[in-house]
């Protein structure tokens, strides 16, 4: 185990903030019972203050766990509550602007579209219906879809009958709210 402290001037310094933490001990040769009796309860009350210490900070972290516990449903109360508002408000504010975000001093509102299309609902089904309909183009060797892979006749195709494994996303709009710390 590598030394964590250092004897400097007779006083036993902590190497990495260097705090004193005790006077420097000259041992002296264990020569009888009571005097190992003596070392080992000098290590042992050492011990016990450090186990201490360690209980006092573990129940102060879990007191603080459950601080932010409450505090972060608090955080999400207030966006359920007003993340409607916020969007109705923003989305007025950047009416026939270019810019997609609205700033403010204490955070930004922004949308980013996000393109509809065809997405993979259940990736077995959509494997099996690209087995059913020979994309094998689109299926990795590992017997996975990839929708990447279907040619646009076959996306068109997806998109008009919606066989099983697939669903068709419309177009939309994704808000992002910052808050400035």
């Amino acid at each position: 185990m590598e030394r964590t402290y250092q004897i400097i001037d007779n006083q036993v310094v902590e190497v990495a903030t260097g705090e004193i933490l005790c006077d420097a001990i000259t041992p002296e040769g264990i020569t009888s019972q009571t005097a190992l009796e003596a070392v080992l309860e000098r290590i042992g009350k050492a011990e016990a203050v450090l186990a201490g210490k360690k209980a006092h900070h573990d129940s102060i972290r879990a007191n603080m766990a459950k601080i932010e516990q409450g505090e972060q449903a608090k955080v999400q109360y207030l966006r359920d509550l007003y993340e409607s508002h916020i969007e109705t408000y923003a989305k007025e504010r950047l009416a026939g602007q270019k810019s997609k975000t609205l700033l403010t001093a204490y955070g930004n509102v922004s949308f980013r579209t996000t393109a509809g299309g065809v997405r993979v609902a259940d990736k077995s089904l959509a494997l099996a219906t690209a087995h059913k309909f020979g994309w094998v183009e689109a299926i990795k060797t590992t017997e996975e879809f990839q929708i990447s892979k279907l040619t646009s006749d076959q996306k068109n195709l997806v998109l008009e009958t919606v066989p099983e494994g697939f669903v068709v996303v419309p177009d939309s709009e994704t808000m992002t709210v910052k808050v400035l710390a």
